[in-house]
C-alpha cells in the first residue's frame, strides 16, 4: 500500500529513540498502515522487533486495544510458524503503545514474490501453503480464526521457516480480549484474499473455512500471477470478493496441474460449506497433489520435462527456497475430499 510521507517521516524519526528505558530502535524494518516495526535492542543486548501504533491511530481506543491484543491472541499457541510477542508497552507520556516481538530475519512473502517476477516456483509456493496450513491449523483449535491471511503477513525465515504475522485482526471464539466485538456490515481484512462471508459483514459466518479460502487466494497468487479479486480499486475488489465466485486457477494458468487446480478451487468455494472443512484437511490435499505431481509414477497433467525443469527452477537459489517435510508419500493415491 501507499504510505503517505509525513507518515514515513515520522516512523523514521523513532529510530535511535529508546522506548521504556529499555530498548532502542535501530532501524526501521518495514510498515504498514497501522504500524511500524523496527529492529531494537534491549539494553541487556538482546535484540528484537518493535511494533508500534501508527499516532494517529493511537488516540482510538478500540484500534489500541484491537492492537494491543494481537499479542496475546499470537501467544495462545506454541507453534514455530507462530510469532513470539515477548511484552507489551505504553508510552506514560503520550499515546504511543508497542508490541515487542521476536526479531525475524527473512523475507515476507510478498517481498519475496515481488523480487521473482509475480509468481514463485511450484514447489516453493505448495511448501508455503503447506507450513501456513499448519500453523493455522493449530489456531484454529484454539478457536482463533486469523481473518487476514496475506503475502504481506506471511513471512520466509533465512531458516526456511514461515511464519503467519499480524494477529491484530483475528477472532476469538470465546470473546476473550476482543476489545468491542465486529458487528454486522463491518468488513476486516484484505479485499484481494477474503470469502464473500468476511467481504458481506457476516461475522457469525467466519470460521475456520474463511481462512482456507483465504490460503488458497495466496496459492492462486503465488501460482498465477494474479489476485482472485480484481478490481482498479480496494472498493472494486471488494465487490467482486462480495458478488463473484473466482475463476478457476487453470483457466488464468496453464503452468498449475490438474490435482493442485483441484485443491485451490475447492478452497475458493464461493459456498463454504463446499471448501475443505478445515485447515488441516486443505494441508493434507495439497500434500496428496504434491506427491502426485512430484514423486507418483504416473502421467501427471504437466509433461515430465516441465516438471523437472520446475524443480530445477526452485533449487536454482537455495536462500528462498522454503523447507519444507511432506512426511512419506501416501501408499495410494488419496481419494478425493468430500465437500463440507
Amino acid at each position: 500500500m501507499q504510505i503517505p510521507g509525513d507518515l514515513r517521516t515520522l516512523s523514521e524519526a523513532r529510530v535511535g529513540r529508546t522506548y521504556g528505558n529499555k530498548w532502542k530502535v535501530d532501524r526501521l524494518i518495514d510498515m504498514g498502515g497501522m504500524a511500524a516495526v523496527y529492529a531494537a535492542t534491549h539494553r541487556n543486548g538482546k535484540r528484537v522487533a518493535l511494533k508500534v501504533l501508527h499516532a494517529h491511530l493511537a488516540a482510538d481506543d478500540d484500534l489500541r486495544t484491537r492492537f494491543l491484543r494481537e499479542g496475546y491472541v499470537a501467544n495462545q499457541v506454541e507453534h514455530q510458524g507462530a510469532v513470539q510477542i515477548l511484552d507489551d508497552h505504553a508510552e506514560p507520556d503520550s499515546n504511543e503503545v508497542l508490541l515487542v516481538m521476536e526479531l525475524l530475519e527473512g523475507q515476507s512473502v510478498e517481498t519475496w514474490l515481488q523480487r521473482a517476477g509475480g509468481k514463485l516456483p511450484m514447489t516453493d509456493a505448495l511448501a508455503v501453503g503447506f507450513q501456513v496450513l499448519d500453523v493455522l491449523d493449530a489456531f484454529h483449535k484454539r478457536g482463533v480464526v486469523h481473518r487476514d491471511v496475506k503475502p504481506g503477513n506471511l513471512f520466509v525465515t533465512h531458516l526456511g521457516v514461515v511464519k503467519v504475522l499480524d494477529f491484530g485482526l483475528a477472532r476469538l471464539r470465546d470473546g476473550n480480549g476482543t476489545g468491542k466485538a465486529t458487528g454486522a456490515g463491518t468488513v476486516l481484512g484484505t479485499a484481494s484474499y477474503i470469502p464473500p462471508e468476511q467481504a458481506q459483514g457476516k461475522p457469525d459466518q467466519i470460521d475456520a473455512r474463511s481462512d482456507v479460502f483465504a490460503v488458497g487466494a495466496v496459492l492462486y497468487q503465488l501460482l498465477s500471477g494474479q489476485v482472485v479479486h480484481e478490481g482498479r480499486s480496494s472498493l472494486d475488489r471488494l465487490f467482486s470478493a462480495m458478488r463473484t465466485p473466482p475463476r478457476p486457477i487453470s483457466q488464468v494458468s496453464s503452468r498449475v496441474p490438474l490435482t493442485v487446480a483441484e485443491v485451490i478451487d475447492k478452497a475458493l468455494a464461493f459456498d463454504r460449506e463446499a471448501r475443505h472443512p478445515t485447515a488441516k484437511a486443505m494441508r493434507e490435499a495439497l500434500k496428496g497433489a504434491y506427491f502426485d505431481v512430484f514423486r507418483a509414477p504416473v502421467t501427471r497433467p504437466v509433461p515430465q520435462a516441465a516438471i523437472e525443469e520446475e524443480l530445477n527452477e526452485s533449487f536454482a537459489e537455495p536462500s528462498a527456497v522454503v523447507e519444507v517435510s511432506f512426511g512419506p508419500p501416501p501408499t495410494t493415491k488419496p481419494a478425493p475430499s468430500s465437500s463440507g
